[in-house]
């Protein structure tokens, strides 16, 4: 005697097979949106991002202020 074939189970598998298509359907949108987001690269962003990178180091940093009479050294409590 073989299996039983009924309605319900029928619609179950039927239901679960939507629910895995709408599922990939949802992770194919992600990908494509991220896909079609990533090829419109913004020009002033990768001019900034390349003015940065390639800037001296040694510009960037700024010059420390002036102490003034009644301020402690910086590693006062070391001591």
């Amino acid at each position: 005697m073989g299996p039983v074939h009924t309605a319900e189970g029928d619609a179950f598998a039927l239901a679960m097979i939507l629910v895995m298509v709408c599922g990939m359907g949802v992770i194919a949108m992600i990908g494509f949106t991220i896909f079609r987001n990533a090829a419109k690269r913004n020009r002033e962003v990768e001019d900034l991002i390349d003015e940065v990178s390639s800037g001296n180091e040694k510009e960037k940093v700024p010059a420390a202020p002036e102490r003034k009479s009644w301020e402690k050294d910086g590693d006062w409590w070391k001591k």
